[in-house]
C-alpha cells in the first residue's frame, strides 16, 4: 500500500472554508466580544482613575479642613484666654473697689465709735459729778 502525499482539491476547499469561517467568526463574534471586553477594561481604568482623583481631592479637602479646624481651635483658645484675662482684671478691680469700700466703712464706723466713746465718757463724767453732788446734798442734807 502506497501513501499518496499529493493534496487533492478537497484540501483546498477545506482551507477556503476554514479561512471563510475564521473571517466570519472573527468579524461577527470575536471583534464584538473583544470590543466589549476592551470597553469594560476602559471603564474600569477610568473608574479607577476617577476614584484615585477623588481620593486625592478628598485627602486635600480633609487636610484643609483639619488645618482650618486647628486654626479655629487656636483662635478660640486665644479668645478664651483674652476673656479670662479681662475677667480676671475686672474681678481684681471689683475686689479692690469692694476692699476700699469696706475699709472706708470700717474707718467711718471706727471714727463714729471713737466719737461715741468720747461722748459717753463726757456724759459719765457729767452724770457722775451730778450724782456725787446729789449724794452729797442728801447725805449732808443741804445744798452743796
Amino acid at each position: 500500500m502506497q501513501i499518496n502525499l499529493t493534496p487533492d482539491y478537497s484540501l483546498l476547499a477545506i482551507m477556503v472554508i476554514f479561512i471563510l469561517n475564521y473571517l466570519i467568526v472573527s468579524r461577527f463574534f470575536l471583534r464584538p466580544i473583544n470590543q466589549v471586553i476592551e470597553a469594560r477594561e476602559e471603564e474600569v481604568r477610568s473608574a479607577n482613575d476617577l476614584y484615585e482623583q477623588s481620593m486625592v481631592r478628598f485627602s486635600e479637602a480633609t487636610s484643609l479642613m483639619e488645618n482650618q479646624l486647628h486654626a479655629a481651635r487656636h483662635a478660640a483658645a486665644d479668645v478664651r484666654d483674652h476673656f479670662r484675662r479681662d475677667a480676671a482684671a475686672y474681678r481684681a478691680s471689683i475686689v479692690d473697689k469692694t476692699h476700699n469700700d469696706a475699709n472706708a466703712i470700717v474707718n467711718e464706723a471706727d471714727e463714729r465709735l471713737k466719737q461715741d466713746v468720747v461722748e459717753a465718757r463726757a456724759k459719765i463724767v457729767r452724770e457722775s459729778e451730778a450724782l456725787a453732788q446729789l449724794a452729797a446734798e442728801r447725805i449732808l442734807g443741804r445744798a452743796v
